[in-house]
């Protein structure tokens, strides 16, 4: 693979630093990556390039939900020193986190456990945006289990947007974000767009203002990705492509770093670090 753009780190909810993401990415002999945490420019405050054959474009993945759906948008060549994209990643981190409080309380309630907000704060007291891994995580390190539920199913069922329990309560749009995105010098690019399952709402952030498509994602199949591909060629957008990884906590999808991405040079989306 020449470039993964889709890569998260410590300071979202990956499990790699921005330097072993590096190191990760040399091994693998892929020159360009992305690290596109959610809400978060962090990494680019922790990163170290010096002796590193592998360039990085500076991205985020911003996180909004539309009804019980995400709708990510991810931003590429962003000014990682712009105020106003601060101003943005502490609302929209705010919100993530209150959010996760009421799905944690609501959980809570349902399943009469006795485990504490606080001991999720305890544990994540340098994260500004906390989200269901971040309870998870605290819980695993509790050695906190439940009888008749997995970690990993209480995670789905009151934290993820499409789980049977989950209260979306986030107000902000990818509109927004392709607006904030803009503001901050970069290019907004639809993520993974079969996960929002509305072609409809696609076209139409299209029309709003987004630049291209992530048109290779591991959970798009060869069908998704012509789908996707001739959408973005007919319209004159920007390609984009990345594992999506997470680390550890990588979906089953996703079976090795650098297993999607860009295969080669030629995408315009690459030309202003070539």
């Amino acid at each position: 693979m020449f470039a993964d753009l889709h890569l998260h780190s410590i300071y979202s909810d990956g499990t790699d630093t921005p330097d072993e993401l590096i190191s990760l990415a040399m091994n693998q002999k892929i020159s360009i990556i992305s690290i596109s945490d959610h809400d978060s420019i962090e990494a680019y405050n922790n990163i170290n390039l010096q002796n590193s054959t592998v360039k990085v474009i500076p991205a985020i993945e911003i996180s909004t939900i539309l009804e019980h759906n995400y709708l990510h948008v991810l931003g590429y060549y962003i000014d990682v020193f712009s105020k106003e994209l601060a101003e943005y990643i502490m609302k929209v981190s705010d919100e993530k986190t209150e959010n996760t409080r009421i799905n944690f309380e609501n959980a809570k309630k349902k399943l009469r456990f006795a485990y504490d907000w606080e001991r999720v704060l305890e544990f994540n007291k340098d994260k500004p945006r906390l989200s269901g891994i971040h309870v998870i995580y605290s819980m695993q390190n509790d050695n906190y289990t439940f009888s008749d539920m997995s970690l990993l199913d209480l995670l789905h069922k009151y934290f993820f947007a499409d789980g049977l329990e989950f209260i979306p309560t986030e107000t902000a749009t990818a509109y927004d974000a392709i607006d904030i995105i803009k503001k901050a010098g970069g290019i907004p690019i639809i993520a993974h767009p079969k996960s929002i399952e509305n072609d409809v709402m696609v076209n139409d952030l299209l029309e709003y203002g987004a630049q291209g498509l992530e048109v290779f994602h591991p959970i798009h199949t060869s069908g998704d990705v012509l789908k996707y591909q001739q959408l973005a060629e007919t319209r004159g957008l920007y390609i984009s492509g990345g594992t999506d990884w997470h680390g550890k906590n990588n979906k089953k999808d996703i079976t090795h770093f650098g297993m999607c991405g860009l295969k080669d040079n030629k995408y315009p989306i690459l030309s202003n670090i070539l």
